[in-house]
């Protein structure tokens, strides 16, 4: 009887599994728009929450996860749409090879309004490189990295011929190198949660932004050959990984710097703090293999730290941000847990051949969602959140396949 009961329960999880797979492909082609434009979320529809901030933006970083998902659902327009978009209309690219942090569905700059004087940019730099200043937005260099790497997922995905995507691949692989020089990025640089910057003068990097650098550039040569200036501009980025990897005890950091700023307390201990994106070291950079000595430590130490009381998963410790808004002002009341993390970490899970903590990872979002999965979970069942999210469901979809359900 117990084992019939069992079995029953398995079949309904397969069968809502199913479901989930079928209400994320259509998420996924919602927020992908006529003009080739994704949309983190697409706030045009009925379901999507009147409390919360608008979505309604392209992130190429998210954009590039859910090309990658589009592949798996056989989705072969949206990512090859997406691709012509980024090289015929995100403004400035084809000046500088360089995304900013985020787009209008058009093309158009979408800043954060991050005022001129904390960006404190060297004026010679405005204008030979980026313009960060008119517009208020942010060097975010791993949308570059996470852009070739989607590229490539979908060249190899469809065996498709690579000239198609020839001049994307080579301005934006050429637009890393623009940016880098020697043994630092030249513009300040933010992490993918747009909330820490490193000033070149620091001397210091975001290892999740790093690693998807190195990746992306890897792709871009392995896809197109090897050019001079990509070879040397990924030996250098790779020499600096190595150097946080061996500079680090236990864990691998978030953020590291050299220099005397690396020596401030209060700094050190927040570039300390175990953040959950550092699970794309192994997928999709593919950088450390799951099975690192030093990364497992890692990621015990990420579970430890930002598990919530329900068994999901913070960004990061003291995470404020939520998603909320009030009278146009964001809100930061607390954080939830965001389920395209704990889908994260079930990829990594897959990888290590960990099947139970995979699956149990995969399962934990899926039992608290009625049917479409938020940005963030609250134990507050009242507090609504972004939903549908597309890099939510990405992440369900890419999860979905590591267990053998696509």
């Amino acid at each position: 009887m117990a084992g019939q009961k069992k079995r029953e329960l398995t079949a309904m999880k397969k069968q809502n599994i199913k479901e989930l797979i079928k209400i994320s492909k259509e998420v996924i082609a919602n927020g992908s728009l006529e003009n080739g434009a994704i949309v983190a979320a697409n706030s045009d529809k009925a379901i999507y929450p009147a409390t919360t901030q608008d979505y309604r933006y392209v992130w190429i970083r998210d954009a590039a996860y859910v090309c990658m998902a589009a592949d798996l659902l056989r989705l072969r327009d949206i990512p090859e749409r997406f691709f012509d978009w980024c090289l015929n209309r995100a403004e400035d690219f084809e000046k500088t090879g360089l995304f900013y942090n985020a787009y209008n569905v058009n093309g158009t700059i979408h800043g954060t309004l991050i005022p001129p004087d904390e960006l404190r940019v060297p004026r010679h730099l405005r204008e030979s490189c980026i313009d960060l200043i008119h517009c208020g937005t942010q060097f975010q260099p791993d949308q570059s990295g996470s852009l070739l790497i989607a590229i490539a997922h979908h060249i190899k995905h469809f065996d498709t011929d690579v000239s198609k995507f020839r001049k994307l691949i080579e301005k934006t692989a050429s637009g890393i190198c623009r940016a880098w020089k020697g043994d630092a990025f030249v513009l300040p640089c933010y992490d993918l949660w747009e909330e820490r910057c490193v000033l070149p003068e620091h001397r210091g990097f975001h290892t999740y932004s790093l690693a998807m650098c190195i990746a992306g550039l890897r792709a871009a040569i392995e896809l197109l050959g090897k050019k001079r200036i990509w070879l040397q501009t990924e030996k250098e980025l790779s020499k600096t990984f190595a150097e946080i990897y061996s500079g680090s005890t236990k864990s691998i950091p978030r953020t590291y710097r050299r220099g005397a700023i690396a020596k401030n307390r209060k700094t050190r201990v927040d570039d300390l703090k175990p953040d959950t994106s550092l699970l794309g070291l192994v997928y999709p950079s593919g950088i450390l293999d799951p099975l690192d000595e030093k990364f497992k430590s890692t990621v015990l130490e990420i579970i430890k730290t930002n598990t919530t009381d329900s068994g999901g998963l913070l960004r990061y410790p003291g995470d404020r941000y939520c998603g909320g808004v009030w009278k146009g002002w964001v809100t930061l009341t607390g954080a939830g847990a965001w389920p395209l993390l704990s889908f994260w970490m079930s990829i990594y899970y897959s990888l290590c051949g960990d099947n139970e903590n995979a699956r149990k990872f995969f399962d934990r979002p899926i039992e608290r969602i009625d049917k479409y999965i938020p940005e963030q979970i609250f134990e507050d069942k009242s507090r609504p959140s972004i939903s549908p999210l597309l890099w939510s469901h990405t992440m369900f979809v890419i999860a979905a396949k590591f267990l053998g359900h696509i």
